[in-house]
């Protein structure tokens, strides 16, 4: 288990019917782009030497960068045996050694057109974040057709997130219970269905919309950031609001607060000596994780020596004593 797990396992359970919040991940660097996409984008060549197929880089990229995520790879987002087909045929593609140098080919003029590897395979990245977006959306619609996203007792997904993110933030239930004129006796059934319905949803639609229903209400120091992150997540778009911390510093607080666990210290406790609440910290995470990957390719060198810059000096500020943080290059 990571220290991320650690910690959400630890928040969950520090109130009394609230299901564990969504824990502030700090974002893997990759050191490439993802799987599927060339690890840089080959050198401009000259065109009249380019065999792009039947693709038209400049003006339907995101068309080839569909065809790299079926020809590359497989599984719930990739590509199968039909959908290689359909592409090949559609393109004008040969066989696989044809696609190896359409693919190169490609590359390149995309290259040339934005003026380094590292902004194409940015570009694709953001493309595939928006593409598992609209698969998530999807999974949303189909929960809500089949009655699982259906209020109980009265209280819809949203309405139970609001109310865990208040109890969180400091309110009393009973208080917050009166005030909506709702029975405890429905508080406790709706909390148990709808616990019960997030933990058999194997597509995470439901604490999907549960995590933004949940920031939504969120009143912390960094509510408006989370909010922001949410609205640019669905709309697949950069952010608009400026980092509040840098990336140097997200990554410090997340390497205390797994020294912390390493040391048997209270995750609740290490966030407040660290000026966070659990809140705060969702919230904060929501945002510099978005901001991350919609910068990873970019930044990758420069986010790679920040973040093993840090490790070194918490490292030696704790003797030596490693930490579980799951971030690899």
């Amino acid at each position: 288990m990571g220290f991320l797990d650690s910690i959400k396992k630890a928040v969950g359970g520090a109130v009394q019917q609230q299901p564990a919040q969504p824990a502030a991940a700090p974002p893997p660097p990759p050191a490439a782009p993802p799987a599927g996409a060339a690890a840089q984008p080959p050198p401009q060549r000259q065109a009249a030497r380019l065999d792009t197929a039947g693709f038209d880089p400049a003006g339907d990229e995101e068309g080839f960068f569909n065809a790299v995520l079926h020809m590359e790879s497989e599984g719930e987002m990739g590509g199968t045996d039909q959908s290689r087909a359909e592409i090949m045929a559609r393109y004008g593609i040969r066989d696989r050694s044809h696609w190896q140098d359409v693919k190169e080919a490609v590359y390149s003029v995309l290259v040339n057109k934005h003026g380094s590897g590292d902004v194409v395979s940015q570009r694709e990245l953001n493309w595939r974040m928006g593409e598992t977006q609209k698969r998530m959306q999807q999974q949303v619609a189909k929960k809500a057709a089949s009655g699982e996203m259906a209020p109980v007792e009265g209280i819809t997904l949203e309405a139970w997130a609001a109310f865990n993110a208040a109890i969180v933030q400091g309110a009393n239930l009973d208080d917050l219970l009166k005030g909506a004129s709702i029975d405890r006796a429905k508080w406790d059934k709706a909390t148990a269905e709808w616990n019960a319905r997030m933990a058999r949803d194997t597509t995470f639609a439901i604490a999907q919309v549960y995590g933004a229903a949940f920031q939504n209400a969120s009143k912390g120091q960094y509510a408006a950031y989370a909010k922001e992150a949410n609205a640019a997540r669905a709309e697949n778009r950069d952010l608009k609001m400026e980092p509040p911390i840098t990336m140097e510093k997200f990554w410090e607080l997340t390497f205390e607060q797994s020294y912390a666990l390493k040391q048997g210290r209270d995750p609740q406790q290490t966030l407040k000596d660290l000026g966070l609440s659990v809140v705060d910290w969702t919230d904060l995470g929501s945002y510099m994780g978005y901001f991350f990957h919609r910068t990873a390719q970019l930044k990758w060198k420069e986010y790679e020596t920040t973040m093993k810059a840090v490790q070194a000096r918490l490292e030696a500020k704790y003797g030596g004593l490693k930490a579980d943080v799951d971030i690899k290059f």
